[in-house]
């Protein structure tokens, strides 16, 4: 059993360092950091790994360096861990196994100060920091994007669509060519608290903890997220649950606004995938929205709900960049793309392809397709809108006016 930390009284001067280690290589490691730091130097050494370290947050103090050994290859459960320690402002020097680019540059871009591969060679100089103030790790919302993925008619797949940007999200990380994200995170949320469907999508449970945070988004935190969001991939932090009273469902939404301020705050990029009805009866709501990606079907319906949609959200002076996806998941009356960019009076950003075959192998899977095909024509058009979302606003021009534009757009949806 883990012994319980220990407090050691020390001079104003003297460093202090707890360490969480399980192997001689390890204790090996923990004495070259200590000969580094000098002799005003102070360790306690406690039987364990980073996960022992991880569940005392909150509990005890870390010293000024805090060494961990990873006892798990599990890559996910080691950021994750990472991730709420160096929230705390801790000093975290890790030290483990693998050795290779990828896992040192995750671990460092999660917040670690250094990462030593065991055995330590006796010339290793250690990233330790002493001379800098470590803050927090936290995006700031300037820094931070929430892009909203909305269906204007039902069975255009704007789910599909919101999962599988959020993991080209991932990739782009991955890729290092995204500025605000160097390590991979994003969070994807359903707010669709009825039917919806991104928890069966990708084969997890329903995280309960959303309804929680809706009814009191003031209470939410790092932690709290950490603890109630489900990971399918890593780095993927997921929100997907169903309201069991319908009657409570307007009480929930209402938290919708501040529980996305919330989550902005912890991650880079917030895919959120909106109804049609809460973003009708709630066009305040793309107010925290930095991009607004409609998905419209090649079918008069689809027109007539997306110009009332569109014209909702364009009354709010805090609107959104607006995107208009083509999706070919429904035949409905076979509209040509220009036939519906003339009727909306705007252009159509992007068509997804028809590759239904490879949707529903996905949807068997209960995996993204972006990861079952990564090079197909679906996958390439997801890789494409992210450029376009990317990529900053042009100086607004004059749009033609489509024949619904002629007629007066009843306010009422």
């Amino acid at each position: 059993m883990n012994r319980p930390l220990t407090t050691v009284l020390t001079r104003n001067s003297a460093t202090r360092v707890e360490a969480f280690i399980s192997s001689t290589e390890a204790k090996a490691a923990l004495d070259l950091i200590q000969r580094q730091v000098g002799r005003d130097c102070f360790v306690n050494c406690h039987s364990g790994t980073l996960a022992t370290a991880a569940r005392l947050v909150g509990m005890t103090g870390f010293g000024d360096i805090l060494v961990a050994e990873l006892g798990s290859e599990d890559k996910a459960a080691n950021l994750a861990g990472i991730t709420e320690l160096t929230a705390e402002g801790v000093r975290l020097i890790l030290l483990g196994r693998q050795n290779d680019v990828e896992t040192y540059r995750s671990y460092i871009g999660a917040g670690a100060r250094d990462y030593l591969v065991l055995p330590v060679e006796a010339e290793t100089q250690v990233a330790l920091g002493l001379g800098q103030t470590q803050a927090a790790r936290t995006p700031t919302v300037a820094s931070s994007r929430v892009i909203g993925v909305c269906g204007v008619t039902g069975g255009v797949g704007a789910s599909v669509l919101a999962t599988n940007l959020a993991v080209s999200y991932l990739d782009r990380a991955a890729a290092g060519t995204l500025a605000r994200d160097n390590h991979g995170n994003v969070a994807l949320i359903d707010a669709d608290l009825s039917f919806g469907s991104l928890a069966v999508d990708l084969d997890i449970d329903t995280t309960p903890g959303l309804l929680e945070a809706l009814l009191a988004p003031e209470r939410v935190d790092h932690t709290f997220l950490n603890a109630t969001m489900a990971l399918p991939l890593m780095g993927l932090s997921v929100y997907s649950a169903e309201a069991s009273e319908a009657g409570r469902v307007p009480t929930y939404e209402a938290g919708l606004p501040a529980l996305l301020q919330k989550i902005r705050a912890d991650y880079p990029t917030v895919i959120i995938d909106l109804p049609r009805t809460v973003l009708a009866q709630n066009p305040g709501l793309a107010d925290g929205l930095d991009e607004l990606v409609l998905v419209l079907g090649p079918g008069f319906g689809s027109i007539r709900s997306g110009s009332r949609l569109m014209h909702r959200v364009g009354d709010s002076p805090g609107a959104p960049r607006l995107s208009c996806v083509m999706s070919q998941t429904r035949r409905d009356a076979g509209l040509r793309k220009s036939e519906i960019s003339t009727a909306l009076g705007r252009e159509i950003d992007l068509v997804l392809p028809d590759c239904a075959a490879d949707l529903a192998r996905a949807s068997v899977k209960g995996k993204p397709l972006q990861r079952l095909s990564a090079r197909g024509s679906y996958a390439r058009a997801v890789a494409k809108l992210l450029t376009r979302l990317e990529t900053p606003a042009s100086q607004p021009t004059e749009t033609k006016r489509g024949f619904w534009r002629r007629k007066k757009v009843s306010p009422d949806v």
